[in-house]
């Protein structure tokens, strides 16, 4: 078998020469990690072993090549000479040993990271997180950091995270302050919020900074914002209807008020009128009772101007029988509250202004299932009515239930009330 001297400057020996350099690199690494990961006393006395080995190969290869040069006047022991004169194979055999080596403990050291914490599997993590982590000494030397934080330092300043300081003070500059942190964007579309604390390990004194992405809690956070102010304008509109509401309320009702006082004011001293001309067909009692109730209300000792029968017919006929109108009913008296209302309220204005105006002393009603249809025996109007008083009323009550009122001054007075819904006359 040829020895290795007889190879030197040869395609095997170079061959040789660079895998024992490259199982050396491989053999420092796999050492070096196994140390780091303080992995099982054997496997690292198997890696200063095989790393001896492969160094102990390389310097052989190195020594040969200078001792077969001609130039070269170096003295070589006989031990030297023994392992320059060992066949190559033997070499090989080592290489392959020594990698194989390696193979075991490179799988051994993977099979380790993947069963246990190490120091590059805490930097994986770290590294994997979605905040961003900066640990640094007092004066901002920066220990250790993640990608995320080396990202967005990279971002905000230009630059990469070296002086944590600087890092912090470009944050206080530029971001908003929100409790000790400070919100800041990254880019138009990227919120963070970043915060630093001290920490204390073995008595040292450290400092930590953390960013946090809030992109979509903050987007919600503005969203709701924009949300809760429309709903306070909202608010404020309909605390101004319901304000506009409630005067437009008071003032129609102040209205009606004052056209019902009005109106059986008017009809009270009809009847007094009429009591005075005609004192011997006029009940004197029910003059009396209206008027002493009329005087009351006005002096705020009733709360009522006027209440007679308890039907509001009833107590509309008998008011136009006080002031000499007859009331001729053609057909079915409604059952319906609301639509008797409207008959009495029609019965009681078109007898005052029979009265008043056309000098009459009786009014006819027609009723049937359209509606009703009231005329008087006294003059036509001279011009046409203007709703006003009583007439107003009146339409505003008809038109609530639905309904419509129309009124002709020529040839004859005529005031006819149509139902739409006829369910409000049953």
């Amino acid at each position: 078998m040829s020895s290795l001297s007889t190879i030197a400057d040869s395609w095997i020996w170079y061959t040789l020469c660079i895998c024992a350099m490259t199982l050396f690199v491989g053999a420092v690494a796999v050492l070096f990690r196994s140390l780091r990961d303080k992995r099982n006393r054997i496997l690292i006395l198997a890696g200063i072993i095989n790393l001896i080995l492969i160094a102990v190969i390389n310097i052989v290869f190195m020594d040969c090549g200078h001792a077969l040069r001609p130039t070269t006047t170096h003295y070589y022991s006989q031990f030297q000479k023994m392992l320059f004169g060992t066949p190559y194979f033997v070499y090989i055999l080592s290489e392959l040993l020594s990698c194989i080596v390696l193979l075991i403990l490179g799988f051994e050291g993977s099979k380790y990271r993947s069963d246990n914490i190490t120091i590059d599997s805490l930097q994986y993590a770290v590294d994997a997180l979605p905040e961003g982590i900066a640990v640094c000494d007092v004066d901002g030397t920066v220990r250790h950091s993640n990608l995320k934080i080396n990202e967005l330092c990279r971002i905000l300043t230009g630059k990469v995270l070296t002086d944590a300081n600087k890092f912090w003070f470009h944050v206080e500059k530029e971001g908003q302050e929100q409790g000790g942190k400070y919100l800041i964007r990254s880019n138009p579309d990227s919120v963070w919020i970043i915060e630093k604390e001290n920490l204390i390990v073995k008595g040292e004194q450290y400092v930590r900074i953390i960013a946090t992405d809030i992109t979509e809690r903050y987007a919600i956070v503005e969203e709701l914002e924009k949300k809760n102010e429309h709903l306070q304008d909202i608010q404020r509109r309909m605390k101004e209807v319901a304000d506009l509401s409630g005067d437009m309320f008071v003032a129609q009702e102040e209205a009606n008020a004052r056209t019902a006082l009005h109106n059986q004011l008017g009809q009270v001293l009809l009847m007094g009128r009429y009591y005075i001309d005609h004192q011997d067909t006029t009940d004197p009692k029910m003059v009396y009772s209206a008027t002493v109730q009329m005087n009351q209300f006005l002096l705020g000792e009733a709360k009522d101007p006027y209440s007679g029968e308890d039907d509001v017919l009833s107590q509309a006929l008998a008011m136009a029988n006080v002031i000499g109108v007859k009331v001729d009913i053609r057909g079915v008296e409604p059952n319906n509250e609301s639509m008797r209302k409207i008959l009495s309220q029609a019965i009681t204005e078109c007898a005052a202004n029979t009265v008043k105006h056309a000098e009459g002393d009786k009014i006819t009603v027609e009723i049937d299932d359209s509606g009703m249809l009231i005329t008087n025996n006294g003059k036509p109007p001279k011009s046409k009515i203007n709703e006003s008083g009583g007439l107003l009323s009146l339409r505003r009550n008809v038109e609530a239930i639905g309904g419509v009122m129309e009124i002709e001054s020529t040839p004859e007075f005529k005031l006819a009330v149509s139902l739409i819904n006829k369910t409000t006359h049953d």
